[in-house]
Formats: structure tokens, sequence, C-alpha cells
């Protein structure tokens, strides 16, 4: 499985952060990825503040890192080239 640009395996988990210029764009793009989570039924971890998003994709049932995170992290790859 190839690991999208800017994602990273750290921990077991597919991880990848994005800076933002302030708090409400940081917002924005967390509701984009909720939104698109949603649609695929898979949920990353999401933890965001001023200024920056911190995604986490693991596949809890089978407590690894499946071919589902690395879709979904390429959809969210390809998102915020939009």
């Amino acid at each position: 499985m190839e690991t999208p640009d800017g994602w990273e395996l750290i921990d077991g988990r597919l991880m990848a952060e994005y800076e933002f210029e302030d708090f409400s764009l940081a917002k924005q793009f967390v509701d984009a990825v909720a939104e698109l989570s949603e649609q695929e039924n898979h949920h990353p971890e999401l933890h965001f503040g001023w200024g920056y998003v911190v995604l986490e994709l693991f596949t809890h049932s089978v407590e690894s890192v499946t071919q589902k995170d690395y879709d979904l992290a390429q959809k969210i790859s390809q998102m915020t080239l939009e």
C-alpha cells in the first residue's frame, strides 16, 4: 500500500498534520473531512485547534491500518488540493 503524500505511519496509525491561517479555517477543514468520512463510512480521529488539524486513521475492527485507511487518506489529500 502506497502512503499518500503528507501522510506517514506513526505508532501503527496513518497520520497527517495540516496547517491553516486560523482556527476558523482549521474547523472548516475538519467539517469537510467529517462530511467525507460520513460518505465513506470510515472515520478518522481528529485533533484540531488554532491553525492546525491532525488526522489519525486506523481500522479499529482489525486493530490495524487497512486499505480503507489508505483510500480515505488519498481522498482527504485530493480534497485539500481543490
